[in-house]
């Protein structure tokens, strides 16, 4: 009788076994089919009863014995494909355990992760506990418990609560009944998340995001933990107050002015937002952030939120000073070109002259250079020349000063229109228009934070180098000060839709300093960045699409801008490249500066010259002096 009651025991476990494989067979291929590969976790050693149930698999399975801390093997695995995972509950924990670890460090990764867990017929519920209290759980939406329950031949199954803090049971399968109804053993718990904290990082930087203190929770619209006590705002912070409106979520901000966008060091530790999000402080972070390759790194990006341009405002160039009038007409190479003319015509007339003395040796005439080159100059800006036929008439001489007459008429005339084009237009000085004119006027630019060039940190152009080279970060009281001495270009955004992301050290009292450049230095996409394991990032990104689409962005960049920034250094930034007419105005004595400078030049050149024959003359008549005096002492 001992021996029946055994045997029947034994035959009835196998064949619950043998029904619970059946159930987990249904459970894969209704749920898990849509995936591509699936992990199946299980201790060293250690295969459960239900592993069988994974060959008739709907996709690729990979097997990972897990062996204390190694986490190299379920790295490879995640690297290669594995989106859902099922364990057994003696490795839950130590799964847990290596979750965000082994995530944070793998190139692919998923924002819909399904686990199930298949516990033990004799598993202790605290346990089962344990595992629903980890903390990397959060990161995990859709899970799925299988609780056998041997003595009483059914299975219980179970999902988590909405809010991750207690099992919630959502089948449970007799192992007697003769088929599988369909239950959704994975309810979509995105679209009422039940007030779940979506934890953002943020800093103020207008018109992305900006935050305030408020008095009252009706006020606001975010939490500082623990109160519901800020008010945010701005073009990105609108798409996480929607995104929480739709889902049912509530948003938790963590702030950090002093890092602003942050950094990322290689031991996986940071600042500023991205710090917050790297080192889970913060689910996810946003406010003009770009599509970095260093952060995509460590993070997950989201799709693009808007597009921006990077540019730069220089400072605006001041009127050429007076005294430059007389040269403004004429380019540097046209002077070079003018001045090479003026030197070989009279080379040519010096020869000629010389030459044409040889045919008549009865007239004793030397040639003057000096009166040559005069001769040539005074063609040149358009004044008579005496011509002396009855010293040198010959063809050559004519033909000559004929067409060096034409040539000075030519550009005695240019030079005239360009001078009067100078003295009624106002001259500038060259202006800070292309990325190689930045580069190449050596002008350092700047801002608070190196943010502003991790996006051509890894350029090779020479002249984005050089960019990279004069690149300079200050607090925002030195770069007001530099602003006010016009000795540094500043970056600034391009906003989509005709506005500027400009630095509060940028005053209405100093905008009217600079101008914007007509090129863009670089464009990026904006994007949020989330960490790998974040489960709503899929939701974030099909709202993203949505808002983008519908056009309301438009209508957000206005009246955020309008609201929060200084309209004043808007306008003025987007008026700089056009320069105020004064209409006609009287001479003033500052037209003519060039013309009496170069009077004084002439006047100071000549005494000089005069001193120097002065001085040359008494040498030269001390010499001779001294010459006939020791001939007559020998006499």
């Amino acid at each position: 009788m001992n021996y029946s009651v055994e045997l029947l025991d034994l035959i009835q476990g196998d064949l619950f076994h043998f029904d619970l494989n059946k159930l987990l067979i249904w459970i894969f291929q209704q749920h898990l089919a849509s995936f591509f590969c699936t992990c199946i976790v299980v201790g060293t050693g250690v295969t459960g009863h239900w592993t069988t149930a994974t060959v008739q698999f709907p996709h690729p399975a990979i097997v990972v014995a897990l062996s204390g801390n190694d986490s190299d093997v379920l790295l490879e695995a995640i690297e290669n494909g594995c989106q859902t995972f099922i364990l057994a509950q003696s490795t839950a924990i130590e799964f847990m355990d290596l979750f965000h670890y082994v995530h944070d460090r793998a190139t692919v990764h998923y924002s819909h992760k399904r686990i199930i867990i298949i516990n033990d017929d004799d598993a202790e519920e605290t346990n089962v506990r344990a595992t629903l209290k980890h903390g990397a759980i959060r990161d995990v939406m859709d899970l799925l418990l299988v609780n056998p329950r041997p003595v009483q031949k059914r299975v219980d199954l179970f999902t988590s609560a909405p809010g991750n803090d207690e099992w919630m049971l959502s089948d449970s399968h007799h192992t007697s009944a003769p088929a599988f109804g369909y239950v959704d053993l994975f309810p979509n718990k995105r679209s009422d998340l039940g007030g779940r904290y979506v934890r953002l990082a943020i800093f103020n930087y207008e018109p992305y995001t900006l935050w305030s203190s408020v008095d009252s929770a009706e006020e606001a619209n975010a939490f500082s933990q623990p109160n519901r006590t800020l008010f945010i705002d701005g073009t990105e912070a609108r798409l996480f107050v929607e995104f929480c409106a739709k889902l049912n979520c509530s948003l938790e901000i963590s702030l950090d002015e002093a890092g602003e966008w942050g950094q990322i060091y290689e031991n996986r530790t940071g600042d500023g937002i991205i710090g917050a999000v790297v080192e889970r402080r913060a689910d996810i972070g946003v406010g003009a952030l770009y599509s970095w390759y260093h952060e995509s790194q460590f993070l997950a990006l989201s799709k693009p939120i808007s597009r921006t341009g990077v540019t730069c405002i220089a400072p605006k160039p001041l009127l050429l000073s007076s005294w430059l009038t007389a040269i403004l007409p004429f380019s540097t190479v046209l002077w070079l070109a003018v001045l090479g003319t003026v030197a070989v015509s009279t080379v040519f007339e010096v020869l000629v002259s010389f030459v044409t003395q040889k045919f008549n040796p009865n007239k004793p005439n030397r040639v003057d250079v000096c009166e040559s080159m005069m001769g040539i100059i005074s063609i040149f800006i358009l004044q008579a020349v005496l011509l002396r036929t009855n010293r040198n008439p010959y063809s050559s001489q004519m033909i000559l000063i004929g067409s060096v007459l034409f040539v000075g008429l030519m550009i005695g005339n240019a030079y005239s229109g360009g001078l009067a084009s100078v003295m009624t237009v106002p001259r500038y000085e060259k202006s800070i228009d292309t990325v190689q004119e930045l580069a190449e006027r050596n002008l350092p630019w700047g801002s608070t934070h190196d943010a502003w060039i991790f996006s051509i940190q890894l350029a090779t152009q020479p002249t984005i180098v050089k960019l990279l080279e004069n690149f300079v970060t200050y607090p925002k009281d030195v770069l007001h000060r530099h602003a006010q001495q016009r000795d540094l270009a500043y970056s600034i955004e391009r906003l989509p839709y005709g506005h500027y992301a400009v630095g509060d050290y940028i005053t209405d009292g100093v905008s009217s300093n600079f101008e914007i450049m007509l090129e863009d230095i670089y464009w990026e996409n904006c994007v949020a960045m989330a960490t790998k394991t974040w489960p709503l990032m899929d939701e974030l990104d099909e709202l993203t699409l949505v808002i983008f689409q519908s056009g309301i962005q438009r209508y957000w960049e206005l009246e955020v801008v309008t609201k929060f920034a200084d309209n004043k250094v808007q306008h003025a930034i987007s008026t700089s490249r056009h320069f105020g007419n004064p209409g006609p105005i009287p001479l003033q004595p500052s037209h003519l500066l060039g013309a009496f400078f170069l009077l004084a030049v002439g006047l100071g050149l000549a005494l000089v010259c005069l001193l120097l024959e002065l001085l040359w003359h008494r040498l030269s008549t001390n010499r001779v002096r001294v010459r006939v005096t020791t001939n007559d002492e020998t006499a």
